[in-house]
């Protein structure tokens, strides 16, 4: 008569049954939420109402997928309003400390992705016309209209124009060319900003930009020398 030999009894049979749980908690998590290879290397999201992120990846190649569910982001008119465009800047994620490869980004805002809070003309007009986009430096006051340089050095200004207070078009746009970035020191930051366009475009009093999306940025950490 046949003999089947169970090796290791029942101790064997609940190791092999804590491997297979942990292993289906690994394949889920490629799927969504964070990579275990990924745990320790991955950046920080900005405590902010309204922003979630999911990460994948592993040590070596990360993709951070940002959601944007009306998230506030505050503006202030600009110093001197008739050359200064009123403008506004939120933190969205912080990358481990070392020099960071931006290998792509993509940022949507689908239709009334963008919405005015006021929009009496005492903020936002109901018409007003807003250059957004993503930088590795937070928008501060200057003697412009619209974005440059590191303000919108990993999303190109979109050029959004609201009718009625929200916006009136499907906007995407990717990053041109990949490039590398020195946070050895301090830590590079993805930072959320934008700018008026003219002066006819915000009030004197402080308003809100409400921004509906998602941001996805695929980057690399190279170290920290």
């Amino acid at each position: 008569m046949a003999t089947t030999t169970v090796y290791g009894g029942s101790a064997q049979i609940a190791a092999n049954d804590t491997d297979i749980g942990t292993n289906v908690t690994a394949i889920s998590n490629l799927h969504g939420g964070v990579d275990t290879d990924a745990i320790d290397s991955v950046g920080t999201l900005a405590t902010k109402t309204g922003l979630t992120v999911v990460e994948k990846g592993n040590a070596a190649v990360h993709k951070t997928i940002m959601t944007l569910t009306a998230v506030s982001v505050a503006s202030t008119d600009g110093t001197t309003p008739g050359t200064d465009g009123a403008w506004a800047t939120q933190l969205l994620y912080t990358f481990p400390e070392g020099h960071v490869t931006i290998h792509a980004a993509h940022m949507v805002c689908p239709l009334a992705g963008l919405e005015c809070v006021t929009g009496s003309g005492t903020g936002f007009s109901d018409t007003a016309d807003i250059g957004l986009g993503v930088g590795t430096v937070a928008a501060v006051q200057a003697t412009e209209w619209g974005l440059s340089g590191t303000a919108e050095n990993v999303i190109t200004e979109l050029d959004v124009d609201l009718t009625a207070k929200t916006s009136d078009a499907v906007e995407s746009v990717a990053v041109s060319t990949p490039a590398t970035y020195d946070g050895s020191a301090a830590a590079t930051t993805l930072n959320l900003n934008y700018r008026c366009l003219g002066d006819d475009d915000h009030g004197v009093t402080a308003d809100a930009l409400l921004v509906t999306g998602t941001l996805t940025v695929i980057w690399s950490v190279l170290g920290n020398d």
